[in-house]
């Protein structure tokens, strides 16, 4: 609080699932997105800020929400394969991939599993719960939290009387929005009303997302408020950039709305600092032959277990690898971590496989084309322009890396080094990681796949997002969001000191 007894001036939090920062730079400068436009006027653009590896939508969406890459925050993909309890986790993504791992469960394991007992640091939630800040979340999958919200829908009531898998409540931010199932302010806004699927009629919809946050930002709830818009991922996957390029005119409206609730753009920025991002960018894929089979691809001598209930040993079949596929990244679990090296190498070269890397020995081994290089953090080795030094030996040129001038260079994978070291060094992210090549994709442990275009690889298309500032910096890296933001309320808490 300052001195004159006023809270601190708030932070709006935009997140738009999966659209590419070309996408967002051509509607800007065509104008589709004014409003957008309006914020880079006033503020601070990225088009080349970066993701995390695999750039897959649950590992992204808590890299944000904690400032942490996938082997820290313990959350590396749609699924992955739990040594201790030798099963697969799912936490969902395709309908078909939720009917056939079973609907319940994949709820409890997106809904309370994944933020209760695997998301391993604290969230930004949390975070400025601890500074005596409140926040606010509708919608973002990442939203652990000190105050716990009772279960609203009468259909999830009834299954928890009796459920293994769900429970009473969910812990959130003081003001959390789940379409139905879960909010802690009834506005009188039901997606029920809706048409179009599960997603629509339980209200966890775009439409249903900015009517609460119109809400939010009109009655100026909370000094800190996320925002999460998913369906432009959803129309990539489905439809194709094109769509996801007219679609990012309706999420500008949808932000001329909040500014409109804020009372127009000059009262907007004089209460709001805003951060908008991306978490992720999207890959077009072949039109024949899109999908690459990881059951099919089996490391020499291995057998293999695949699918929703993977495991070692599954129905007595004595597999000693477990394949999890995350969209265009997968990881190989061997039930004998030294045989990393030789499975690595017998799939380099596979059809859709654009490079396999393991640990080993402290260091990340790289194997492309027959040709391997292998590299690890060192603060006496050579700097790249993200502020890592790196040690490195090999033919770095497969990951698109070059030394120019005493400095490291990225081309086609952008921060690659870093993105690979921080996924890598997780046993939760395998013994073997896979990235795909251009135009396929591995799909999702059932087996299915999407159509159009899909993420997660290493590749600068699937990688690279937008991020814009206004009032603070617009962050290089989607890890740099939580350290942002909790740098701003810092800031302000000084300010009211002096």
């Amino acid at each position: 609080m300052t001195e004159t007894g006023k809270p601190p001036k708030k932070l709006l939090l935009l997140v738009l699932d999966g659209i590419r920062p070309d996408i967002m730079r051509a509607a800007v400068r065509e104008g589709d997105a004014p409003n957008f436009r309006l914020l880079t006027e006033r503020g601070e653009v990225r088009y080349d800020a970066v993701s995390v590896f695999p750039s897959i939508t649950p590992a992204a969406t808590s890299a944000i929400a904690t400032g942490e890459a996938p082997g820290a925050s313990g959350i590396i993909g749609h699924a992955w394969f739990d040594r201790k309890a030798n099963e697969t986790v799912v936490y969902g993504a395709k309908t078909s991939t939720v009917i056939r791992t079973g609907a319940v469960q994949v709820f409890h394991n997106h809904v309370w599993r994944m933020n209760r007992d695997d998301l391993m640091p604290p969230t930004v939630f949390e975070e400025l719960h601890d500074r005596g800040i409140d926040g606010a979340n509708v919608h973002f999958p990442v939203r652990r939290g000190p105050h716990e919200h009772p279960v609203r829908s009468r259909l999830v009531e009834g299954y928890v009387k009796g459920s293994r898998y769900l429970g009473p409540s969910v812990a959130g931010p003081k003001e959390m929005f789940l379409g139905d199932l879960f909010y802690s302010t009834d506005f009188r806004l039901s997606g029920r009303k809706a048409n179009g699927g599960i997603r629509r009629s339980s209200g966890i919809n775009d439409d249903y997302a900015i009517e609460v946050g119109v809400r939010l930002i009109s009655d100026s709830t909370s000094p800190f408020t996320l925002l999460y818009f998913f369906r432009g991922d959803q129309m990539a996957h489905h439809e194709g950039l094109t769509a996801q390029r007219k679609y990012l005119a309706e999420l500008d409206g949808f932000l001329g709305r909040i500014i409109d609730a804020a009372g127009g753009l000059d009262a907007f920025l004089s209460e709001y600092a805003v951060l908008s991002l991306s978490d992720h960018g999207h890959s077009p894929l072949l039109s024949k032959r899109r999908y690459v089979p990881l059951s099919r691809l089996k490391p020499e001598g291995r057998s293999i277990s695949f699918g929703p209930k993977a495991s070692f040993g599954n129905n007595g079949s004595g597999a000693d690898t477990v394949v999890v596929p995350n969209g265009r990244a997968a990881s190989y679990y061997l039930k004998d971590p030294s045989d990393s090296r030789k499975a690595a190498r017998s799939l380099g070269g596979r059809r859709g496989i654009d490079f396999a890397a393991w640990r080993e020995d402290g260091w990340i081994h790289v194997r492309k084309l027959g040709l391997e290089m292998r590299f690890r953090k060192d603060e006496n080795g050579v700097p790249d322009g993200y502020g890592d030094s790196w040690k490195t030996d090999g033919e770095v040129g497969i990951l698109g890396v070059s030394i120019e001038s005493g400095s490291i260079a990225y081309g086609d994978y952008p921060d690659a080094l870093n993105r690979l070291w921080e996924c890598g060094i997780s046993g939760r992210a395998g013994d073997v990681i896979v990235s795909a090549t251009q135009g396929h994709t591995f799909g999702e442990v059932t087996g299915g796949y999407h159509e159009a275009s899909d993420h997660g690889a290493l590749f600068h298309e699937d990688s690279l997002v937008f991020s814009i500032g206004v009032g603070v910096p617009a962050p290089r890296r989607i890890t740099d969001v939580t350290p942002t933001i909790l740098d701003y309320f810092d800031g302000e808490e000084k300010k009211g000191e002096e």
